[in-house]
């Protein structure tokens, strides 16, 4: 049996919270794993009850822990990788005074669009690690609250996004590293610190904000909090950046220079980068580890789009069954296209024809998504040559991967690594 120190990992999804012990080798003893339930209404609003997020993290941390058999002071160190923009906003008490409003929120549509028209925005790319002012950023569904539901944001409240609150629950102060920061649209990469003309836009002040650090360090020491999750005093807590950005330091892109695609909710093709990348259209960019930068193209259409494919054709009940169904079309699927396009909310098969079965329609799904990949890796990488590792739900399907290769005309490796190994990594490297 391993002896200790271990590093106890939490990877906060958003369909899932996960969390895995893990060994000085970066061998998994254990892990845990709990639902994250979230609550959709009209307009767009996509919310996360307070309760739910701490049931999930006591829970997924209590499975691993007990797994493992491991004590909490055996653990060494304590790292959180976590969605981006998702946030809440605390009262004085330092309590919750609203749900978590999700990354996956659109009711501020029409607020991001009346900011990108703004002259004070002409360089929002500059600062953010988006091009674009997009509907679920931080910046823009705080100015909508503060427009719509006037006295949201009190001044004596701090707005929380969910990898902070985490961090507060265990150490007792709010500390956010600027990889998660950077994303939020509230945040200066030129500056390093918080961007004064964003906060000044919410009507937010630097004290109403999480404490900033570097991504891959020690923040913090747990305290008496922890004992809620089976954790002691005094242990490290290491802030590991955005899931994707995890997921790539476990699979060595710093030292690989690979691309890595991944197939989660949405799809995913992530370079890592010795400086900082200009800012540019659709491209996503920010804090990598050790002083180096990411550059990521994201696609809002990907495992998503399978979960509600499959609900529509027959015997297709879990994605295994999807991918399983598949198998039994042609390439090119006689002919028949699917086009997904989640923000709009639609998508549809094109030249449907009587000899066209689930496996057909399947398959058109699964190639429409290699397809879209392909686009957002020819605008990541350009057309060069390039080594690719592939993870997420979909390096365990073998057809997956060879839709993608063929789509790619290149040759891919699948890879193990995701962002709870990563996250460990990241705590180990910070105290070795």
């Amino acid at each position: 049996m391993d002896s200790p120190p271990f590093y106890l990992a939490v990877d906060l999804g958003s369909t899932h919270f996960k969390a895995g012990v893990f060994n000085g080798s970066l061998s998994r003893r254990s892990a845990g794993l709990r639902p994250l339930p979230t609550r959709r209404a009209p307009g767009g609003r996509v919310e996360i009850e307070p309760a739910d997020v701490l049931d999930a993290l006591a829970g997924c941390i209590g499975d691993a822990l007990a797994s493992s058999r491991t004590a909490g002071d055996e653990v060494r160190a304590i790292a959180v990788t976590s969605q981006a923009q998702t946030f809440t906003v605390l009262g004085p008490e330092g309590g919750p005074r609203i749900p978590f409003i999700s990354w996956q929120d659109c009711r501020a549509t029409e607020t991001a669009r009346e900011m990108a028209r703004l002259p004070m925005f002409a360089e929002f790319a500059e600062h953010a690690s988006f091009a674009d002012i997009l509907p679920n950023l931080q910046i823009c569904l705080l100015h909508h609250l503060a427009v719509s539901r006037p006295g949201t944001v009190r001044t004596s409240d701090t707005v929380m996004p969910l990898s902070a609150f985490v961090v507060k629950r265990l150490c007792g102060n709010a500390f956010l590293d600027r990889n998660l920061a950077a994303m939020t649209g509230l945040y200066s990469m030129e500056t390093g610190n918080w961007w004064d003309a964003a906060l000044d836009y919410c009507g937010l002040r630097t004290t109403q904000l999480p404490e900033l650090h570097p991504i891959g360090a020690v923040a913090a020491r747990t305290d008496d909090r922890a004992a809620d999750f089976g954790i002691p005093s005094g242990i490290p807590v290491v802030l590991a950046g955005n899931d994707q950005t995890a997921g790539a330091y476990a699979a060595g892109l710093h030292e690989t220079g690979a691309v890595l695609l991944t197939l989660g909710t949405a799809q995913i093709a992530y370079t890592c980068t010795p400086s900082l990348p200009p800012p540019s259209p659709g491209l996503v960019r920010g804090p990598y580890p050790g002083g180096r930068f990411y550059r990521m193209a994201a696609d809002t259409c990907g495992g998503n789009v399978v979960d509600w494919a499959r609900t529509m054709l027959r015997d297709c009940t879990s994605f295994e069954d999807f991918f399983k169904t598949a198998a039994a079309a042609p390439p090119g699927c006689h002919g028949l296209r699917f086009a997904p396009d989640v923000p709009s909310g639609g998508g549809c098969w094109e030249n449907i024809a009587l000899n066209h079965g689930p496996p057909h329609f399947a398959r058109a799904v699964i190639e429409g998504l290699a397809r879209r990949l392909r686009h957002r890796v020819h605008e990541l990488v350009g057309t060069d040559r390039v080594q690719y590792l592939l993870a997420g739900g979909g390096n365990r399907q073998p057809l997956w991967v060879r839709i993608l290769e063929e789509t790619l005309e290149a040759e891919i490796t699948v890879t193990g690594a995701d962002p709870c190994t990563g996250a460990a990594a990241m705590a180990r490297d910070a105290l070795d």
